[in-house]
């Protein structure tokens, strides 16, 4: 390798809570893989773009930094701190030549995703099924496959983005777009 120009941060752990039920322990592990993984690679990550001149750093955040639902008080915590920490080192190295961006999805065919159509308790076989619900949530009607994410966060890390840093993108089939009353 000639050395680190890109990095994209899609590690996430969900777990279903409150802030009462929610174990400190579990609180603790989810902001530690959801955003301490970030820190660590900005911590050690940034120092060799700076090297070369430079790079594009992608954080995986979700619609739910944004407006969350109810019992994933943990997991939406840690998105909408990844929002600020995108924002955060955007700012601190633009002059350094790195452009940093995240990418909130909304449902994306995921095994986070299949967790959640399974329930709670992992028992509901017709994931397929809860697909197409979760889908008609988002005003485009469907979820999202994490190739159209791929393809986003592909372009965020190109030349062609070269103007883009400290922004959040969503891709969410216009889910966050109104207020879901129908």
């Amino acid at each position: 390798f000639g050395g680190l120009d890109i990095i994209v941060n899609s590690a996430a752990i969900h777990p279903y809570g409150t802030a009462v039920s929610t174990d400190f322990d579990t609180w603790n592990q989810t902001m530690s893989v959801n955003v301490g993984s970030i820190y660590l690679t900005a911590h050690f990550g940034i120092p060799e773009m700076i090297k070369r001149g430079g790079g594009a750093i992608v954080n995986v955040a979700s619609v739910q930094g944004f407006a969350c639902q109810q019992n994933v008080a943990a997991y939406a915590t840690t998105k909408g701190a990844i929002h600020t920490l995108t924002r955060s080192l955007a700012l601190d190295y633009a002059r350094s030549g790195i452009r940093v961006n995240s990418v909130s999805p909304g449902s994306i065919r995921s095994p986070i995703l299949e967790k959640a159509a399974r329930g709670e308790n992992g028992t509901d076989a017709d994931v397929e099924a809860a697909y197409r619900r979760f889908g008609e949530a988002h005003p485009i009607g469907r979820i999202g496959e994490p190739e159209e994410v791929a393809e986003l966060i592909a372009f965020l890390c190109s030349s062609k983005a070269g103007f883009c840093t400290g922004a959040d993108y969503k891709i969410d089939g216009g889910l966050t777009a109104g207020i879901g009353v129908k």
